[in-house]
């Protein structure tokens, strides 16, 4: 997982060549206000969701993992908590589902969480098991965010 200022995206252009596509998209559409939807950059390759919703409580929220694509997750409005832990020390709840590429997984108490604010995100590779969507202090609040899928 990777945890940063939107400021910083340039840092991590090197790591992935799809990276850089993906966050000038991410400007973008931080600029232009964009609305919610699903939008295509680069085809199955690249492809952002724009969400709009209320966080929930931790117990209200599930840990997902996939196995084809990285998630960009950027919130461009509002606060969020997003829970990460890797594959190994999870446990499978929901199995794999190729046609979504998502599993879910049970509930962990040895995650690691990061409060993630307007302007901020995070990557998270297949090997992160992430649960977003959760109240900053249990006290929900309006989240738009943009989920980039970066395909592997």
């Amino acid at each position: 997982m990777i945890f940063d200022n939107i400021k910083n995206c340039k840092l991590y252009y090197g790591i992935n060549p799809k990276f850089e596509k993906a966050f000038a998209f991410i400007k973008k559409a931080i600029e232009e206000k964009i609305e919610v939807g699903k939008y295509e950059i680069d085809g199955e390759e690249i492809y952002a969701i724009v969400q709009n919703y209320d966080t929930k409580s931790k117990e209200n929220c599930v840990f997902e993992g996939h196995k084809n694509y990285i998630d960009i997750q950027c919130v461009i409005d509002g606060r969020e908590m997003m829970g990460v832990i890797e594959t190994s020390k999870s446990v499978v709840r929901d199995e794999y589902n190729s046609k979504q590429d998502v599993a879910f997984y049970q509930d962990n108490d040895a995650s690691s969480c990061c409060v993630v604010n307007c302007g901020e995100f995070c990557i998270f590779y297949p090997h992160d098991i992430h649960r977003p969507c959760v109240a900053f202090n249990n006290s929900p609040s309006n989240v738009k965010k943009i989920v980039v899928k970066v395909h592997v």
